[in-house]
């Protein structure tokens, strides 16, 4: 029998209307512990905001003679407005190929012009684990080319270097090459407004000049000690360990500390494309 989105997907929706600020998405986000809000007029669905909005929108400060918190900022500048949504009586390999194919982590749920529900890879990796167990070692499906940094490179660079490459967490490594951390975007979009690089502008004799009161680094927001999985485990193990501490992505390590890969939700969606079998 074929899983169906409506088997897996959230009924309970957070959402905002365009005229809110990121700051009020934010304490949603937080306070439902998730990384998606739908913006919706009325009852009708006009866009999506993420976590992934909230990163980008700190890491777009600017200067620091123009600088403003992000958190006064409208959802409507940020939203994503083309809605990709998709029908509960769809398979569940069809809503992990459109989520591989648009390059997102989650889909509104609609039956007619309601909206029902949302299907996020949280949801996907619950049916990896259930239903693909044995299919694949983590080594089968982990990304080798990881993107690092250092505990002492800026918030700001690690913020951008997200953006740029289009991923939502980074290995931090020691001067040893050795895995020390691992910094989301979640703890660029929650915690680093409030702990770093901010500025105040001072009035002078000659014109308006900006101070830096606090300068933010990788090392200070990092988590650590970090959860790894061994390339040779059964990749099911590395989406239940994703589950149980709700984290989007662990490192591949055969002894803890070398780095050899990283195994995230999007890797392991891959692996219900190609694992699952033909509808």
């Amino acid at each position: 029998m074929v899983a169906k989105v409506g088997d897996y997907m959230t009924t309970e929706v957070a959402a905002v209307t365009p005229q809110d600020t990121l700051g009020a998405v934010k304490n949603v986000m937080l306070g439902r512990k998730v990384k998606r809000v739908l913006v919706v007029d009325g009852e009708r669905p006009v866009g999506i905001v993420t976590v992934d909005d909230l990163a980008k929108a700190w890491a777009k400060r600017g200067p620091p003679w123009r600088w403003r918190s992000p958190e006064n900022a409208s959802v409507s500048r940020y939203m994503t407005r083309d809605l990709v949504t998709i029908s509960p009586h769809s398979s569940i390999v069809e809503a992990a190929r459109l989520m591989l194919e648009k390059g997102i982590s989650g889909l509104p749920v609609v039956e007619g012009d309601r909206v029902v529900g949302i299907i996020t890879k949280t949801d996907l990796l619950r049916y990896f684990a259930r239903e693909l167990k044995g299919r694949f070692k983590v080594q089968d499906l982990m990304t080798r080319d990881v993107v690092t940094v250092r505990e002492t490179d800026s918030v700001k660079k690690a913020a951008m270097l997200m953006k740029e490459r289009g991923i939502s967490r980074l290995v931090v490594i020691g001067p040893d090459g050795r895995i020390r951390g691992i910094l989301t975007e979640t703890d660029i979009a929650f915690v680093a407004p409030e702990r770093t690089g901010k500025f105040i502008v001072i009035d002078t004799g000659v014109g308006r000049s900006s101070r830096e009161v606090k300068l933010g680094s990788v090392g200070e927001l990092m988590s650590n000690p970090v959860v790894t999985v061994r390339p040779d485990a059964d990749a099911s193990k590395a989406a239940r360990v994703m589950l149980e501490w709700r984290i989007s992505g662990l490192p591949v390590s055969p002894d803890g500390e070398t780095l050899v890969g990283i195994i995230t939700k999007t890797d392991i969606i891959r692996g219900i494309v190609i694992g699952s079998p033909a509808e």
